[in-house]
């Protein structure tokens, strides 16, 4: 099996197998299909690449046969392409909480973007319809912002949300919340 994808949703970290499949039906996937599509057809005809969820990514620093899938990312070094996968770092990556990957996705996999110089990093929960921009900045992250959708239900504070952002490694693209997070909870 070559690195190019990933058929079960593994990914080895540290030299351990981690997997973790959302159910096809679910917050997560309706998120990262959203966030594929707007960059999609944004970067049409750039020479940056969107990636969507089962691209095999080699970081620099990782153990040799180690990898990471992340949910989403952009590429706009295409030297990195290979037949069997991308092999260096991503200019921006979006990782989708979901239960199974909340902590490597704030942990060892925010680590590995941070030590391998992926510039832009987003955490995106669906369940609270808010994403969080992590920018590197001196070789560190920075938490830049954090925009969500306010939920009637509990907040009682309307000026903490926004309907839409600029994308830092983008600044044309303009991103609105209710794009990224359209089909989510249909069941409600």
């Amino acid at each position: 099996m070559g690195l190019l994808y990933s058929e079960a949703k593994v990914e080895v970290i540290d030299g351990k197998e981690i997997m973790m499949s959302p159910p096809a039906f679910s917050n997560h996937n309706y998120v990262k299909d959203n966030v594929f599509s707007i960059f999609k057809n944004y970067l049409k005809g750039s020479i940056c690449v969107p990636h969507a969820d089962g691209r095999k990514v080699a970081l620099p620093s990782q153990t040799k046969g180690d990898y990471l899938v992340p949910d989403f990312f952009v590429l706009c070094d295409r030297s990195k392409i290979k037949p069997d996968g991308i092999h260096g770092s991503p200019d921006l990556v979006v990782e989708v909480l979901s239960p199974k990957t909340v902590k490597a996705d704030r942990g060892r996999k925010k680590d590995l973007y941070q030590e391998n110089g992926v510039k832009e990093y987003w955490i995106i929960d669906p369940d609270i319809k808010s994403i969080e921009v992590y920018l590197l900045k001196d070789g560190v992250y920075d938490l830049d912002e954090i925009y969500r959708i306010p939920c009637p239900k509990t907040d009682d504070d309307p000026e903490n949300t926004v309907a839409s952002f600029s994308v830092n490694l983008l600044p044309d693209l303009v991103v609105t919340l209710e794009d990224v997070f359209e089909y989510v909870n249909l069941w409600e």
